[in-house]
Protein backbone atom coordinates (compact mmCIF):
# COMPACT_ATOMS: atom_id res chain seq x y z
CA UNK A 1 0.00 0.00 0.00
CA UNK A 2 2.85 2.32 0.77
CA UNK A 3 3.90 1.72 -2.79
CA UNK A 4 0.55 2.31 -4.41
CA UNK A 5 0.46 5.90 -2.10
CA UNK A 6 3.86 7.06 -3.53
CA UNK A 7 2.46 6.21 -7.28
CA UNK A 8 -0.70 8.32 -6.96
CA UNK A 9 1.26 11.21 -5.11
CA UNK A 10 4.26 11.25 -7.26
CA UNK A 11 1.94 11.16 -10.34
CA UNK A 12 -0.20 14.34 -8.81
CA UNK A 13 2.50 16.00 -7.88
CA UNK A 14 3.54 15.97 -11.46
CA UNK A 15 -0.08 16.55 -13.29
CA UNK A 16 -0.30 19.02 -10.36
CA UNK A 17 2.42 21.02 -11.21
CA UNK A 18 2.55 20.57 -14.68
CA UNK A 19 -0.52 22.71 -14.59
CA UNK A 20 0.83 25.48 -12.29
CA UNK A 21 3.32 25.78 -15.24
CA UNK A 22 1.06 26.11 -18.18
CA UNK A 23 -0.98 28.25 -16.31
CA UNK A 24 1.51 30.94 -15.02
CA UNK A 25 0.60 33.52 -17.48
CA UNK A 26 -3.19 33.61 -16.50
CA UNK A 27 -2.23 33.61 -12.70
CA UNK A 28 0.12 36.57 -13.46
CA UNK A 29 -3.21 38.17 -15.33
CA UNK A 30 -5.74 37.34 -11.90
CA UNK A 31 -2.83 38.85 -10.01
CA UNK A 32 -3.49 41.75 -11.78
CA UNK A 33 -6.97 41.74 -11.49
CA UNK A 34 -6.79 41.77 -7.79
CA UNK A 35 -6.88 38.08 -7.47
CA UNK A 36 -3.43 37.07 -5.80
CA UNK A 37 -4.12 33.60 -4.75
CA UNK A 38 -3.41 31.84 -7.87
CA UNK A 39 -0.43 33.71 -8.31
CA UNK A 40 0.96 32.49 -5.46
CA UNK A 41 1.66 29.70 -5.99
CA UNK A 42 5.76 28.84 -6.23
CA UNK A 43 6.33 29.76 -10.17
CA UNK A 44 4.10 32.31 -9.66
CA UNK A 45 5.95 33.91 -6.35
CA UNK A 46 9.35 33.41 -7.81
CA UNK A 47 10.19 30.57 -5.37
CA UNK A 48 11.03 28.23 -8.28
CA UNK A 49 12.35 28.79 -11.90
CA UNK A 50 10.64 27.21 -14.56
CA UNK A 51 13.51 25.28 -15.47
CA UNK A 52 13.76 23.63 -11.91
CA UNK A 53 9.75 23.16 -12.27
CA UNK A 54 10.03 21.17 -15.57
CA UNK A 55 12.89 18.99 -13.73
CA UNK A 56 10.31 18.19 -10.80
CA UNK A 57 7.56 17.25 -13.17
CA UNK A 58 9.52 14.59 -14.50
CA UNK A 59 11.34 13.31 -12.02
CA UNK A 60 7.77 13.23 -9.87
CA UNK A 61 5.91 11.68 -12.92
CA UNK A 62 9.00 9.37 -13.75
CA UNK A 63 8.93 8.12 -10.01
CA UNK A 64 5.33 7.61 -9.35
CA UNK A 65 5.26 5.61 -13.21
CA UNK A 66 8.16 3.27 -11.76
CA UNK A 67 6.19 2.60 -8.35
CA UNK A 68 2.98 1.85 -10.64
CA UNK A 69 4.91 -0.85 -12.68
CA UNK A 70 6.16 -2.24 -9.45
CA UNK A 71 2.81 -3.44 -8.17
CA UNK A 72 0.34 -4.23 -11.64
CA UNK A 73 0.11 -3.65 -15.14
CA UNK A 74 -2.90 -2.21 -14.05
CA UNK A 75 -1.97 0.52 -11.74
CA UNK A 76 0.74 1.21 -14.16
CA UNK A 77 -2.31 1.78 -17.31
CA UNK A 78 -4.47 4.12 -14.70
CA UNK A 79 -1.33 6.36 -13.76
CA UNK A 80 -0.42 6.43 -17.49
CA UNK A 81 -4.55 7.46 -18.61
CA UNK A 82 -3.64 10.04 -15.24
CA UNK A 83 -0.81 11.97 -16.79
CA UNK A 84 -2.14 12.20 -20.46
CA UNK A 85 -5.59 13.45 -18.57
CA UNK A 86 -3.53 15.73 -16.99
CA UNK A 87 -1.52 17.24 -19.93
CA UNK A 88 -4.88 17.43 -22.04
CA UNK A 89 -6.60 19.54 -18.91
CA UNK A 90 -3.83 22.28 -19.00
CA UNK A 91 -2.44 21.91 -22.66
CA UNK A 92 -3.18 24.35 -25.19
CA UNK A 93 -5.47 24.20 -27.64
CA UNK A 94 -7.35 21.24 -25.66
CA UNK A 95 -6.96 22.82 -22.47
CA UNK A 96 -9.91 20.88 -21.35
CA UNK A 97 -10.07 22.89 -17.75
CA UNK A 98 -11.50 25.91 -19.99
CA UNK A 99 -14.23 23.90 -21.61
CA UNK A 100 -17.96 23.98 -19.53
CA UNK A 101 -18.04 20.51 -17.74
CA UNK A 102 -15.15 19.16 -19.04
CA UNK A 103 -13.14 20.71 -16.37
CA UNK A 104 -15.25 18.91 -13.56
CA UNK A 105 -15.38 16.05 -15.61
CA UNK A 106 -11.21 15.50 -16.03
CA UNK A 107 -10.66 16.25 -12.45
CA UNK A 108 -13.27 13.56 -11.40
CA UNK A 109 -11.29 10.74 -13.59
CA UNK A 110 -8.74 11.69 -11.71
CA UNK A 111 -10.14 10.75 -8.68
CA UNK A 112 -11.97 8.06 -10.05
CA UNK A 113 -8.75 6.70 -11.48
CA UNK A 114 -7.27 6.85 -8.01
CA UNK A 115 -9.86 5.00 -6.66
CA UNK A 116 -9.54 2.21 -9.13
CA UNK A 117 -6.00 2.25 -8.48
CA UNK A 118 -6.49 1.47 -5.16
CA UNK A 119 -9.12 -1.58 -6.10
CA UNK A 120 -6.47 -3.09 -8.24
CA UNK A 121 -4.01 -3.30 -5.49
CA UNK A 122 -5.64 -5.16 -3.45
CA UNK A 123 -7.71 -7.14 -5.96
CA UNK A 124 -11.00 -5.79 -5.18
CA UNK A 125 -13.36 -4.75 -6.73
CA UNK A 126 -17.13 -4.36 -4.67
CA UNK A 127 -20.42 -2.72 -3.95
CA UNK A 128 -18.34 -0.78 -2.16
CA UNK A 129 -15.65 0.52 -4.20
CA UNK A 130 -18.42 1.54 -6.55
CA UNK A 131 -19.76 3.95 -3.69
CA UNK A 132 -17.03 5.44 -3.90
CA UNK A 133 -16.68 6.32 -7.35
CA UNK A 134 -20.19 7.44 -7.22
CA UNK A 135 -19.34 9.47 -4.59
CA UNK A 136 -16.27 10.58 -5.81
CA UNK A 137 -18.10 11.83 -8.87
CA UNK A 138 -20.72 13.50 -6.87
CA UNK A 139 -18.42 15.78 -5.00
CA UNK A 140 -16.25 16.49 -8.15
CA UNK A 141 -19.06 17.68 -10.39
CA UNK A 142 -21.53 18.60 -7.44
CA UNK A 143 -19.07 20.29 -5.09
CA UNK A 144 -16.12 21.15 -6.38
CA UNK A 145 -17.36 23.97 -9.05
CA UNK A 146 -17.79 26.39 -5.47
CA UNK A 147 -14.47 26.79 -5.66
CA UNK A 148 -14.30 28.25 -9.30
CA UNK A 149 -16.49 31.45 -7.88
CA UNK A 150 -13.48 32.93 -6.38
CA UNK A 151 -12.07 33.15 -10.10
CA UNK A 152 -14.71 34.19 -11.75
CA UNK A 153 -13.17 37.86 -12.90
CA UNK A 154 -10.17 35.60 -13.96
CA UNK A 155 -12.08 32.78 -15.66
CA UNK A 156 -14.15 35.57 -17.67
CA UNK A 157 -11.12 37.59 -19.02
CA UNK A 158 -9.55 33.96 -19.89
CA UNK A 159 -12.02 32.58 -21.61
CA UNK A 160 -12.72 29.87 -18.94
CA UNK A 161 -16.11 28.33 -19.25
CA UNK A 162 -16.42 27.10 -15.66
CA UNK A 163 -19.77 26.43 -13.98
CA UNK A 164 -19.77 29.53 -12.08
CA UNK A 165 -18.90 31.64 -14.98
CA UNK A 166 -21.79 29.81 -17.46
CA UNK A 167 -24.13 29.31 -14.99
CA UNK A 168 -23.72 32.49 -12.49
CA UNK A 169 -22.55 32.00 -8.90
CA UNK A 170 -25.86 31.20 -7.67
CA UNK A 171 -26.83 28.06 -8.99
CA UNK A 172 -23.65 26.94 -8.41
CA UNK A 173 -24.33 27.26 -4.65
CA UNK A 174 -27.44 25.60 -5.42
CA UNK A 175 -25.30 23.01 -7.24
CA UNK A 176 -23.12 22.54 -4.24
CA UNK A 177 -25.88 22.18 -1.52
CA UNK A 178 -27.96 20.35 -3.63
CA UNK A 179 -24.94 17.65 -4.12
CA UNK A 180 -24.70 17.29 -0.75
CA UNK A 181 -27.95 16.54 0.23
CA UNK A 182 -27.87 14.05 -2.42
CA UNK A 183 -25.39 12.09 -1.20
CA UNK A 184 -26.58 12.34 2.19
CA UNK A 185 -30.42 10.93 0.90
CA UNK A 186 -28.22 8.10 -1.27
CA UNK A 187 -26.09 6.91 1.97
CA UNK A 188 -29.35 6.53 3.78
CA UNK A 189 -31.56 5.01 1.16
CA UNK A 190 -28.53 2.68 -0.05
CA UNK A 191 -26.71 1.11 2.94
CA UNK A 192 -28.07 -1.71 2.81
CA UNK A 193 -27.79 -2.79 -0.96
CA UNK A 194 -24.06 -1.56 -0.48
CA UNK A 195 -23.34 -3.73 1.81
CA UNK A 196 -22.55 -1.23 4.74
CA UNK A 197 -24.12 -1.63 8.26
CA UNK A 198 -26.33 0.95 10.13
CA UNK A 199 -22.94 3.12 11.05
CA UNK A 200 -23.60 4.46 7.37
CA UNK A 201 -26.73 6.09 7.53
CA UNK A 202 -25.62 7.59 10.94
CA UNK A 203 -22.41 8.91 9.64
CA UNK A 204 -23.68 10.33 6.83
CA UNK A 205 -26.15 12.40 8.45
CA UNK A 206 -23.80 13.43 11.06
CA UNK A 207 -21.22 14.74 8.49
CA UNK A 208 -23.72 16.37 5.99
CA UNK A 209 -25.63 17.90 8.26
CA UNK A 210 -22.73 19.45 9.60
CA UNK A 211 -20.84 20.43 6.31
CA UNK A 212 -24.16 22.08 5.28
CA UNK A 213 -24.56 24.26 8.53
CA UNK A 214 -21.33 26.04 8.27
CA UNK A 215 -22.21 26.53 4.53
CA UNK A 216 -25.21 28.22 5.40
CA UNK A 217 -23.51 31.65 5.07
CA UNK A 218 -23.01 30.91 0.98
CA UNK A 219 -26.58 31.45 1.01
CA UNK A 220 -27.23 34.62 -0.66
CA UNK A 221 -23.63 36.66 -0.26
CA UNK A 222 -21.85 35.61 -3.46
CA UNK A 223 -20.16 38.98 -3.78
CA UNK A 224 -18.44 37.71 0.32
CA UNK A 225 -17.65 34.23 -0.85
CA UNK A 226 -15.59 36.07 -3.47
CA UNK A 227 -13.66 38.41 -1.21
CA UNK A 228 -13.41 35.71 1.66
CA UNK A 229 -12.99 32.47 0.27
CA UNK A 230 -10.43 31.65 2.39
CA UNK A 231 -12.66 32.16 5.51
CA UNK A 232 -15.16 29.95 3.91
CA UNK A 233 -13.45 26.84 2.84
CA UNK A 234 -10.70 26.44 5.39
CA UNK A 235 -13.97 25.19 7.45
CA UNK A 236 -14.57 22.17 4.81
CA UNK A 237 -11.54 20.00 4.38
CA UNK A 238 -12.48 17.63 7.37
CA UNK A 239 -15.79 17.00 6.15
CA UNK A 240 -14.01 16.32 3.00
CA UNK A 241 -12.06 13.80 4.42
CA UNK A 242 -14.58 12.55 6.39
CA UNK A 243 -16.88 11.76 3.71
CA UNK A 244 -14.18 9.50 2.36
CA UNK A 245 -13.05 8.01 5.18
CA UNK A 246 -17.34 7.27 5.92
CA UNK A 247 -17.38 3.82 3.59
CA UNK A 248 -13.96 2.69 5.49
CA UNK A 249 -15.71 2.99 8.89
CA UNK A 250 -19.41 1.40 8.12
CA UNK A 251 -17.27 -1.64 6.70
CA UNK A 252 -15.57 -1.64 9.91
CA UNK A 253 -18.71 -1.74 11.40
CA UNK A 254 -20.06 -4.93 9.91
CA UNK A 255 -17.27 -6.47 11.58
CA UNK A 256 -17.47 -5.59 15.01
CA UNK A 257 -21.48 -4.78 14.93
Amino acid sequence: MVKLMLAVAFVSFGVYFYNDLMDLEDDLKNLALGNPIPAGRPIGSGLVTKTQLKLFILVTSGAGLAFSYSINRHILLFQVIYLVLGFLYSTNPVRLKKRFLLKQLTIALGVILADLSGAYAVGVFNNQILFMLALNLALCIGVNPIIDIRDMSGDLVMGAKTIPVVWGPELTVRLYFATLIAIGVGSIVGYVQMGFSVAMPLLAITIISAWIYVSLPLLGKYEDVRSNFMGYFLKTPPFFLSIQLMPLIALIGNIYF
